[in-house]
């Protein structure tokens, strides 16, 4: 992802910090290459911003946070780290001048405002108000719909509105059980795209992959990204994608403790 790497080289500097400071976050040579050519891996940078003291917004080209594929990704992963103020922060600060052409990321943006403002303001009456028109944009999405469902459903509950809040958690309950298991969602994608790629539709591949990943990360669940990042990247032709794409399995592989994953991931790195 694009990213404004003179703030991160600047305030690391005035620090007084060697790149080799945040080995533990990536490689020195990575960090170069987010400083020089202000391209690195979300998590890298929310990450380096963390420990630099580094507002979220600065450390992205405005024109970065007005696309709203770009906004969702990291609005997504700051919702996953429970940075509730961030989240809202940015929302209303980027995500109110942007022109949507897509129904779907507004509808995942104001699920992300929705669950920030109950479960960061406590503000129970906003996050109804939010989960609900989340709701019209996701109401057939099978895999998002009870994550909704189930948001209303604790405002109702915080409410002490018993009879309403059983009601949704009934029919999220309902849905969840004719859906797959959310541990059986990576391993069902990984191996579909595996089947495709093995047999030369590398389309098909890459479209299952960003699939998983997104219903994974959709459903707060890091189990099986990195396997779905890795066999996104071997499929990719552009070198700098794959690399982008191999340190993103990276970092799940070692989220997940996948040991063996990482080992593969590190030797296609090291060969590239």
């Amino acid at each position: 992802m694009e990213v404004n790497g003179f703030i991160i080289k600047q305030m690391r500097e005035d620090a007084g910090l060697p790149r080799d400071t945040f080995s533990a976050i990536c490689p020195p040579a990575e960090l170069e290459l987010i400083e020089v050519k202000n391209e690195g891996a979300l998590e890298v940078i929310l990450d380096l911003c963390g420990k630099l003291n580094i507002f979220y917004h600065q450390a992205f080209p405005e024109a970065t946070l007005l696309t709203e594929v770009s906004l969702l990704n990291i609005v997504r992963s700051l919702h996953l780290r429970q940075e509730f103020s961030s989240v809202l922060f940015l929302l209303d600060t980027y995500g109110k001048k942007i022109t949507y052409n897509n129904a779907r990321i507004v509808g995942h943006l104001l699920y992300f405002r929705a669950y920030a403002n109950l479960f960061g303001n406590h503000d129970t009456k906003k996050a109804v108000y939010y989960f609900q028109r989340a709701y019209t944009f996701l109401h057939d999405e099978k895999r998002y719909e009870p994550l909704v469902l189930r948001g209303l459903a604790t405002c109702y509950q915080a409410n002490e509105e018993k009879k309403r809040a059983s009601i949704f958690f009934e029919r999220a309950e309902q849905l969840e059980e004719k859906m797959n298991t959310q541990l059986q969602l990576g391993p069902s994608y990984y191996h579909a795209a595996c089947y495709y790629a093995d047999r030369g539709n590398q389309e098909k591949a890459n479209e299952l992959c960003d699939e998983g990943i997104e219903t994974l990360l959709e459903v707060n669940l890091s189990a099986g990204l990195e396997e779905l990042f890795f066999e996104k990247a071997i499929i990719q032709e552009d070198l700098a994608e794959q690399v982008q794409l191999l340190k993103q399995a990276d970092y799940y592989a070692d989220l997940n403790n996948n040991h063996q994953l990482k080992e593969l991931i590190n030797k296609k790195l090291t060969n590239n």
